[in-house]
């Protein structure tokens, strides 16, 4: 069965995003501004990490977005990946649009020695729309230390 909300087209599709710096005098922009294309053209001086496009969002989904690679090593089974979970909120009336993304993110990078684990609490964070005209993502997260930052925004396509 479809959600009314999705069927009267007001679902939405979160674009989410996160990079790894490569370069370390490279600094991550609160606001990127641009098409996809521009977006990803700024970020030169980082590594994507993940990239997801979540179709047909609606107010109150949870997203959970996860990339592992699992490997036998020589300490036992080792584990380097993205798992996030996200909460979507769109509060919009029909004289605003409001839309809302949070959660937390977990990276990993474990065995064969290695024990790097980051858990980034990502607050609740006002998404740009760019049906509203507004092509530009924001920044939800930086972790300093790890070079790693997480964007996002909405759109309808």
């Amino acid at each position: 069965m479809f959600s009314t909300e999705a069927v009267a087209g007001d679902a939405r599709n979160v674009n989410f995003a996160a990079f790894q710096k490569v370069d370390p005098n490279f600094e991550f922009d609160p606001i990127v501004l641009g098409k996809f294309s521009d977006f990803i053209a700024v970020m030169d001086g980082a590594q994507i990490l993940i990239l997801s496009h979540t179709a047909d969002s609606i107010n109150n989904d949870v997203i959970n977005i996860q990339q592992d690679v699992l490997r036998q090593g020589k300490d036992g089974l080792g584990d380097v990946g993205i798992n996030c979970q996200l909460s979507y909120l769109d509060e919009s009336t029909p004289e605003s649009t409001s839309y809302e993304i949070g959660g937390f993110c977990k990276i990993l990078d474990v065995g064969d020695g290695r024990e790097n684990k980051l858990l980034a609490i990502i607050p609740m964070t006002g998404l740009p729309d760019t049906a509203q005209g507004v092509d530009a993502w924001v920044m939800l997260y930086e972790d300093e230390a790890s070079g790693t930052a997480f964007y996002a925004n909405v759109s309808v396509h």
